[in-house]
């Protein structure tokens, strides 16, 4: 799961940059429109946002689970 909300996220800005860039050099002006790139920024902030939600929740475990072995340990 996280792996493919980095994936997405990462593609929204990848597909960001290449309507920037075909605007610039006028190449499909039909596609690019501050909707379709509206769309693109919030699904990159959300997937992000939940990929770093992972994370900390998979690190706060790790933590958690290191605490108690130091516990245990003395």
């Amino acid at each position: 799961m996280k792996k493919t909300l980095k994936i997405i996220s990462i593609s929204s800005i990848l597909i960001i940059a290449f309507l920037w860039i075909a605007s610039e050099i006028n190449i499909a002006n039909d596609f690019n429109s501050t909707e379709i790139t509206n769309v693109l920024v919030v699904m990159y902030l959300f997937t992000s946002l939940k990929y770093y939600q992972m994370e900390v929740k998979d690190k706060n475990a790790e933590i958690s689970e290191l605490k108690v072995k130091l516990v245990k340990r003395n």
